[in-house]
């Protein structure tokens, strides 16, 4: 069976067009796992000049599928000059089984999921406050972009020391599996052949492993939650991370309580997933505000713009936060 990487269309944060063996791991960081010989890799920086106490930038990049394994360091040196601007730390967390060029296929699908990533970062972040870097106010800001998105959620309602969260590309209301089957309907009508990255001159053309009628894909999602293994897959990833996201629940919009940035293309297969979870939220009295981007598909590096006005209003969030102390 062939398994091309249709998920990565979807989700994957490719922001640069360097390859891995350009992004130098300055700051590199181990913690063990409890259940992985592999540590958690992470890689944290200080402003370059500590003059008043600083809260903590957390970006989380996006999914991965099969041959597409690839480093944070990418998605983490896109953002860098954007952070070290407002004078932020600035971490960053591998997926299980990466670290930097070195990458450990086995281990990363063996342990690949939503929640492992919610995991780590949690074990990194909870380090941190044992251990609190010089400088450091015990504050944290989220950005998180696509499969990031959902991620940057859940830390910004686990972490009551937030400030800002900025979600590009990544907040839905839907299901994962009403979303999945949204973008390959989406995905069918708009192009039997999509190139993968601007920067790579690959085209792919629509895989054989989708049932072609919702009937039999909700059959397959049932499947697969019966039986979450790394062996089996389905549009590139696996039965083990589509079981997990499958089941994730509802989200309780009333727990998103600092303010929170919705950054979405209208031209995305997930734009009403999107316009519901913004339309919840302000329902719940969360303090969300809704950059709907017109002409702009799920890729937010496309649009530097859009990037550009995201840091604006985070600036924005800091600057109140300072004020209000």
């Amino acid at each position: 069976m062939k398994y091309l990487l249709v998920i990565s269309l979807f989700l994957s944060a490719a922001f640069s067009q360097a390859n891995a063996n350009e992004c130098i791991p300055a700051n590199r960081f181990t913690l063990e796992r409890e259940e992985s010989s592999f540590p958690i890799v992470y890689y944290f920086s200080a402003p370059d000049e500590v003059v008043n106490t600083y809260p903590i930038f957390i970006i989380c990049d996006g999914s991965e599928s099969k041959g597409s394994e690839r480093s944070i360091l990418l998605v983490r040196d896109f953002f860098e000059e954007r952070v070290r601007s407002l004078d932020l730390g600035y971490l960053a967390i591998e997926k299980c089984g990466i670290d930097g060029n070195e990458i450990d296929k086995s281990e990363f699908w063996n342990r690949y999921t939503r929640s492992q990533r919610l995991k780590d970062h949690m074990q990194v972040i909870r380090h941190l406050e044992e251990n609190p870097p010089v400088g450091w106010n015990g504050q944290f800001i989220f950005a998180g972009v696509s499969e990031g998105g959902p991620l940057v959620t859940d830390l910004s309602i686990i972490c009551p020391n937030t400030i800002a969260t900025i979600n590009w590309s990544g907040a839905g209301d839907w299901s994962w599996a009403d979303e999945l089957w949204q973008f390959f309907e989406h995905w069918k009508k708009n192009s039997f052949w999509i190139r993968l990255y601007d920067s790579i001159p690959r085209w792919l053309p629509f895989s054989s492993d989708i049932p072609s009628t919702r009937p039999e894909f909700d059959a397959l999602v049932q499947e697969i939650v019966s039986n979450p293994t790394p062996d089996l897959w389905m549009g590139g990833m696996t039965y083990l991370y589509h079981a997990d996201a499958f089941q994730k629940p509802p989200l309780d919009y009333a727990e998103i309580r600092t303010p929170f940035l919705v950054v979405a293309g209208a031209e995305d297969s997930i734009i009403e997933s999107c316009d519901q979870f913004v339309q919840k939220g302000l329902d719940a009295g969360s303090p969300i505000t809704y950059f709907r981007i017109e002409g702009m598909d799920h890729y937010i590096r496309k649009r530097p713009d859009v990037i550009d006005k995201s840091f604006e209003w985070l600036k924005l969030q800091i600057s109140a936060q300072g004020s209000s102390k």
